[in-house]
């Protein structure tokens, strides 16, 4: 569960930084800002609920979910986001 605290701390950072959520195929979701992310309540979550764009230039938004034991890393940014209305982005499903 170590994953899912790490990603709530990277979420409510202040100021938010973007994060990265690299799975175990090498795939990596960036977060670029914390609405496009979210963990169900209480200790032992299963997944978390990712929206990115669906594609460069769209205003749609891909919903996914991924499943905690997939993650291998969380890599939280050193700079802070540089805008409020920053989109999700994402490569890989």
């Amino acid at each position: 569960m170590r994953n899912v605290e790490q990603i709530r701390r990277a979420m409510h950072a202040q100021p938010f930084r973007p994060f990265g959520i690299k799975l175990v195929d090498g795939s990596t979701h960036t977060v670029t800002h914390p609405d496009f992310i979210a963990i169900p309540p209480g200790m032992r979550p299963r997944e978390v609920t990712f929206y990115a764009t669906a594609g460069p230039g769209s205003d749609d938004y891909e919903t996914h979910w991924i499943d905690l034991s997939l993650i291998r890393e969380v890599i939280v940014s050193s700079e802070p986001a540089s805008s409020p209305t920053a989109s999700a982005q994402g490569n890989g499903d």
